[in-house]
């Protein structure tokens, strides 16, 4: 309960030698500072009688202990020794970075402080572990940001496409609110001219005579659809009918004009992912094996004049896009481009017209990227490990063969176990990770030329591990004890609980 140091502190240099445990010090700093109440995680029930005997043996007053079950999120790592990990990799950007499920970092991503306290709250107390999503947790953000976040419009700036308006002769500037339920939130400018951008995947499901509609303007009868002669549009030609108001059945469109009044201000849009490919680490995963590094996407959008005024923290909605928070103004006089980190909206599908949808090339880039570095971390293929998983295979079989024979000896069990055991240690040493049938898996599909994995189908064989066949032995056992105690008809009746025991099992 305590620990002896004789080297000279930071703070108290050599004026004490020993140091309390942790468990030593909660239970008196607890009733010196009056808590009445101690709010601690499962983890620690099985400490909570040395707790008590401190106290007790030390004549102190006894604060209440309320258990509570910790949370645990979805498709990423808590265990600071694993985030250490990817901090020191290079594989995320620092303990803030928004990837990671730290305060620092989900706030910087553009979590309220208002959303996240009232997650909490709706989770209550409960002393069952929880795996939760992290749609959940944005989706309470939502309800806050939406309501506050001023709306502005931008395109992809790969995917600009000019529609020339032949009845609009001049250039203009109108007052627009930032939000449109929301007057106090503040005042935009919006300039309108006879050249508006509008996206290359809003082009293409135009026709001509076509009635669409400019989003915060109105609505434009389409003359010609001028394409070149790879089918690419290359220019769209229509006119503008700010007297008809019929929106019903219209494609609605977001657009930028082109005016030499106030240029568009470059953007680029930062799109995270889940830093790890699996929901849950099972029991012996090793997570290095499931990082994805493909959990980072840059975009590059023009945006409104008005963006370019943007600040540190400032979250906004891209009309069609989503939410978004700036992580760093646009510096006019360097002209780097304004940084916006995505917000999370707490949705399970992806809009057909965000960014991750409409930018194709950006989002490959990203998964070229991650095979890339997943190469590097892939299970190497040779003829001598090849070898291995083949007599690996073969000696499961053999030792499932010899268990479920009941006449077969213990010892001669025993034997093909430590020879599977052994196999597996090679494998091991050979390759630097442990032997799974994923990776064997991995290699059967490295050796097997492309043309002839495509050609061919092989039957799958399921390789147990020792634990599973440890459990499968015990269930084996205990439906005996079932069967056994219906045949006599003198014992007791069986109890419901004992085939509860089975069927969990």
């Amino acid at each position: 309960i305590y620990r002896c140091k004789p080297e000279e502190h930071v703070r108290t240099g050599n004026k004490y030698k020993v140091y309390p445990t942790y468990d030593f010090a909660c239970p008196i700093v607890d009733c010196i500072e009056g808590v009445t109440h101690a709010l601690r995680t499962t983890e620690y029930h099985d400490r909570d009688e040395q707790y008590y005997w401190i106290l007790d043996a030390l004549g102190l007053r006894k604060p209440f202990i309320y258990e509570y079950a910790r949370l645990n999120m979805q498709y990423t790592v808590l265990s600071k020794r694993k985030l250490t990990w990817f901090v020191n990799e290079k594989i995320v950007d620092g303990w803030n970075d928004p990837r990671l499920p730290t305060v620092r970092g989900i706030l910087r991503r553009g979590m309220t402080v208002d959303g996240l306290r009232q997650f909490i709250i709706a989770q209550g107390s409960s002393r069952s572990v929880v795996l939760m999503d992290w749609d959940k947790i944005w989706a309470f953000n939502k309800k806050y940001i939406d309501p506050v976040a001023p709306r502005f419009s931008a395109l992809l700036k790969n995917q600009l496409v000019k529609l020339h308006l032949k009845n609009v002769t001049k250039e203009e500037c109108q007052q627009h609110q930032k939000h449109p339920k929301d007057a106090s939130i503040g005042m935009k400018n919006v300039y309108y001219g006879s050249t508006v951008f509008i996206e290359k995947d809003d082009a293409v499901l135009i026709n001509d005579g076509q009635i669409i509609t400019l989003m915060n303007w109105g609505n434009v009868k389409i003359n010609r659809v001028q394409k070149k002669d790879s089918g690419e549009i290359e220019l769209i030609e229509g006119e503008t009918q700010l007297d008809n108001k019929d929106f019903k059945n219209t494609l609605k469109i977001t657009w930028l004009a082109e005016t030499s009044q106030a240029p568009l201000t470059p953007v680029n849009c930062i799109h995270f992912d889940n830093i790890m490919t699996k929901a849950k680490l099972d029991e012996g995963d090793t997570f290095e094996n499931f990082v994805n590094y493909a959990s980072k996407t840059q975009y590059d959008i023009v945006g409104e004049p008005d963006m370019a005024h943007l600040k540190k923290g400032d979250t906004i909605q891209i009309l069609r896009k989503g939410y978004y928070i700036c992580d760093s103004p646009y510096d006019a006089a360097t002209k780097q481009p304004c940084c916006l980190f995505n917000i999370p909206d707490g949705g399970t599908k992806e809009k057909p017209t965000s960014l991750k949808s409409t930018d194709t090339a950006a989002t490959a880039a990203a998964a070229n990227a991650s095979n890339d570095k997943s190469k590097s971390a892939a299970v190497v293929s040779s003829p001598e490990a090849d070898k291995l998983v083949e007599q690996i295979t073969l000696q499961g079989d053999k030792v499932r063969d010899l268990k479920a024979n009941k006449s077969t000896p213990k010892d001669d069990v025993t034997a093909a176990v430590q020879e599977l055991l052994s196999l597996k240690n090679r494998y091991k040493t050979l390759t630097g990770s442990e032997y799974k049938p994923s990776n064997a898996s991995a290699q059967k599909e490295n050796k097997k030329p492309a043309d002839a994995a495509a050609a061919t189908t092989t039957s799958s064989t399921t390789v147990t591990s020792a634990e599973a066949d440890k459990l499968l032995e015990k269930i084996t056992q205990q439906g005996d004890k079932v069967r056994e105690l219906k045949t006599n008809k003198s014992a007791p009746k069986v109890s419901s609980k004992l085939i509860r025991i089975i069927s969990e099992e």
